[in-house]
């Protein structure tokens, strides 16, 4: 029986992780290893433990070394990997015929490594993490430059070397072209019910339902601008939407790195339950009757993209004074490919926040 290592850093990776063990990975040996890149990370795991769907499921605490040490300290982690990986994570066996992944950091490489000493025929697998993943494969990254020296000197291959395959929900719409095949992963079915299941106890689903918080019409996706000080005010264009749709009518979908609710001290209701993955809570309910509203958010195409739904969308990356940085060529060619593959009529782009808003006046009116 083929045996995997999947490693996981965020809530929709997880998601993907227990999809493809559901599916393509029905018959296979497979860990998991979930990293405290994401919040309440070891208490997933240990709900996820008790669901016996992988043969084990082990945590890694990568965050101070792999996303905050200075890059000194990074690329020292990385030369001196195996004592890094002790610190990491306590593990004694790494005999995988398969590692699956999708972040390049010192942690991921440093599994490769250690695996690739026990076993010199080990394949690698990449999958995707939400739209990003198909507009770049993130080989560009200082990190994997730096990888690549030290296994050079070491006489060793590299991770990115021994990739045969790169799994997404929709790999006839990836802009970038590779050496390596593409291929699908199934898409989330709501009509599987250990799927389901299985979701809604890991990312104890019951919070939200108790709640019942996303029962307004507006539903907007805050994104990270204000927590990583970019500069994009969407503060203002919010409460301008608040405004006309009423504010007993909208509800601010807060980002999950954003620590600071902005809004509910202004009348505007926000979502309390933190920690659940959108993709979750859009399997569980039907979301048709509502409108949604962003800037940029990736997650508004998981309606069309993970689950075929028709929403009416708002896209305003044209209605800030600064333009999102998620917006660029590949984002405008990404949309365009989804348009050919599914139609997006539903989905709408002011040219500019006048537009929008006398839009949404005559919407409310109607």
């Amino acid at each position: 029986m083929e045996k995997v290592l999947i490693i996981a850093n965020t809530y929709f990776q997880v998601i993907t992780a227990i999809n493809l063990k559901l599916t393509i990975l029905k018959e296979s040996f497979v860990d998991i290893i979930i990293t405290d890149i994401s919040t309440n990370y070891d208490l997933i795991a240990a709900r996820l433990e008790k669901t016996k769907l992988f043969n084990s499921v082990q945590t890694a605490d990568i965050n101070e070394i792999c996303y905050k040490k200075n890059k000194l300290i990074k690329y020292k982690s990385l030369l001196f990997w195996k004592n890094t990986l002790k610190k990491f994570i306590k593990k004694d066996n790494y005999n995988y015929d398969v590692l699956m992944f999708f972040n390049y950091d010192v942690f991921t490489y440093s599994v490769f490594n250690k695996i690739y000493e026990c076993n010199k025929d080990i394949k690698v697998y990449r999958y995707e993490e939400g739209f990003c993943s198909y507009l770049y494969d993130f080989s560009h990254l200082i990190i994997t430059k730096i990888y690549r020296i030290f296994r050079k000197i070491a006489r060793k291959p590299r991770l990115e070397e021994k990739i045969e395959k790169y799994y997404f929900y929709h790999p006839d719409i990836v802009l970038f072209n590779a050496n390596y095949e593409f291929a699908k992963i199934p898409t989330l079915d709501r009509t599987n019910i250990k799927l389901l299941e299985i979701l809604n106890n890991v990312f104890d689903y019951e919070k939200v339902k108790e709640q019942d918080e996303y029962n307004k019409k507006y539903i907007f996706f805050e994104e990270c601008f204000f927590c990583d000080n970019i500069g994009v005010d969407d503060f203002d264009l919010i409460m301008q939407i608040a405004d006309i749709v009423g504010k007993e009518n909208l509800l601010v979908k807060l980002h999950p790195r954003n620590k600071i609710d902005r809004f509910s001290k202004y009348g505007i209701s926000t979502n309390k339950t933190i920690g659940i993955p959108w993709e979750v809570i859009q399997m569980n309910r039907n979301f048709s009757d509502k409108i949604f509203l962003t800037i940029s958010s990736g997650s508004v195409l998981a309606s069309k993209l993970y689950f075929g739904d028709n929403i009416k969308t708002y896209l305003l990356f044209n209605c800030t004074e600064k333009m999102s940085n998620m917006v660029g060529q590949e984002y405008f060619e990404y949309l365009r490919r989804i348009q050919e593959k599914f139609g997006i009529n539903d989905f709408c782009i002011p040219n500019n926040k006048t537009e929008f808003l006398n839009t949404l006046k005559k919407e409310v009116k109607a």
